[in-house]
This record gives C-alpha cells, structure tokens and sequence, in this order.
C-alpha cells in the first residue's frame, strides 16, 4: 500500500542516463575549478605540468559529457513537467540555460585556451602556440567564464536544497533519488 503524497510534492524522476550526465558534468566541475584555482601554487616543474595536463584531459571529457548532455536531453532524455510555476518556472528555466550556455562557453574558451597557449600535454606532445596576448585574453576570459560556472551552479544547488529542506516538493529527488519524497 502506497502513502498519498501531498499535492504540491513531485515524484517524477529523470531517466538514469540524464542523471549520470548531470553528476558528472558536477563533479568534472567541481574537480576541474578546483584545479585551476590551485595547481598555479605549485612550482613550475613536471609536477605542475602534469596536473595541468589532468586538467586539459578532463575539459576535454566535460566537453565530451556536455556534448552527450544536450544531445541526449534533444534527443531521448526524459522531459519532465515543470515543478514550478510563474517566477519559480521562469528562474528555474533561465538558470538551467544559462548553465548551459555557461559550460559550452567555459569548456570552448578552455580548448582554445589549450591551443593558443601551446601546451605540452604531460610533456610528451606539445599542441601548436599563438602570440602571448592572445593567450592572456583567452586565459582572462575562460577563467571568469569557470567562476561564473560555479557561481551559478551554486545558486542552483542552494536553490535545489531551498525546495528539499523548505519546500519538500521532492524537486531535488527527480535528479538525484537519494532525496525522493516520501
């Protein structure tokens, strides 16, 4: 016998495909920022090359993931009805393409970041070189593009606890099904 759920409160639950997706685009985030606010600490050597050349094959993988991401949510990923509606639809909408728009942005800036600066993957292959401004432009902008990925990616994450601790709409649950509602 099942319990009743309270009508304000969502059961849906998005496929497993567009779950994984969605975590690991978090976690390559997650991962990625960290890397590249800490890695300059350390001295130049084949320690730092390395770990940025970690950092060079996973952009290349959230490439990859953000690519399957929007072909899989196109294509058969599972639409979910909306959870909200009026503003609360209207933000949530906006803030989920402006995610978007962010890490094509980011994961862009970062290949030609890759490619203009002449990086030598694990100093083994060295991709070609462009002149030293481009590459502090390019550098600047990806940089700003990756804080303003987490900034937001943040409110996201508040907002998705904001709807599981106060709300308790069960919104958090269609992405991830240790918090469904019960």
């Amino acid at each position: 016998m099942s319990v009743p759920t309270p009508r304000n409160v969502t059961t849906d639950l998005y496929d497993a495909v567009t779950r994984r997706l969605h975590w690991a685009t978090a976690l390559l985030v997650t991962v990625q920022w960290i890397m590249g606010q800490t890695t300059d600490w350390l001295p130049r050597g084949p320690l730092r090359v390395d770990i940025w050349s970690v950092h060079v094959v996973f952009g290349f993988t959230l490439a990859c993931v953000i690519v399957a991401r929007i072909v899989w949510r196109l294509g058969w990923g599972r639409a979910l009805p909306a959870a909200d509606h009026g503003l609360f639809r209207i933000a949530a909408k906006s803030v989920h393409l402006l995610l978007y728009v962010l890490l094509v942005v980011v994961v862009t800036l970062g290949v030609i970041n890759v490619f203009v600066h002449g990086f030598p993957l694990f100093n083994t292959w060295t991709f070609p070189g462009a002149d030293k401004e481009l590459r502090g432009v390019i550098n600047h902008w990806h940089k700003l593009a990756a804080n303003t990925v987490v900034i937001v990616a943040l409110l996201h994450a508040i907002a998705a606890l904001f709807h599981h601790y106060v709300l308790k709409d069960g919104v958090l649950g269609r992405m991830s099904p240790m918090f469904r509602a019960r």
